[in-house]
């Protein structure tokens, strides 16, 4: 079993990237991990142009048998225990590789959403999709940590 972070794009924040790796690291002791960028898509002035050609650089890194799950401002909420559940779930069901897709900063275009499995969001904020990438890796790192018992996620 693999989980992957697909990003549109690259991450260009430098803390973002310090972050990712420091996760990356820990997420490694549990599954395996990859990361794919695609290329960046040049600003256009038509944002669905721009929407379709980044869908269509994540479609290629898509396997006709992941399962995908679409961050996206309009998909299910949970809280870390919810989405450890979910992701565990997910695991137990026999999935070879679950794609986490990050789309770029205009949303993703409807033939990405076709190919998605799930869509989920990580809050009712709005958040950078550069720090999407962060926020997502971490809390790939805390579902594992709480699917273990382990110490690291603490309820209140």
């Amino acid at each position: 079993m693999k989980i992957v972070l697909l990003n549109a794009g690259k991450t260009r924040v430098s803390f973002v990237a310090d972050g990712i790796q420091f996760y990356t690291s820990r997420i490694n002791r549990y599954t395996q991990w990859d990361i794919i960028e695609t290329a960046d898509t040049k600003h256009m002035s038509d944002i669905k142009a721009m929407q379709r050609d980044e869908a269509e650089k994540l479609l290629k890194q898509i396997q006709p048998t992941d399962f995908v799950i679409l961050l996206d401002e309009k998909g299910t909420q949970h809280g870390s225990i919810a989405f450890a559940g979910a992701l565990q779930k997910l695991i137990e069901s026999g999935n070879r590789r679950i794609v986490f897709v990050i789309a770029g900063a205009y949303g993703a275009h409807e033939v990405l959403l076709a190919r998605t499995n799930e869509k989920w969001s990580l809050s009712k904020l709005t958040f950078p999709h550069q720090l999407v990438r962060l926020i997502l890796t971490e809390q790939i790192y805390r579902a594992f940590s709480i699917m273990r018992n382990e110490p690291y996620h603490h309820e209140g």
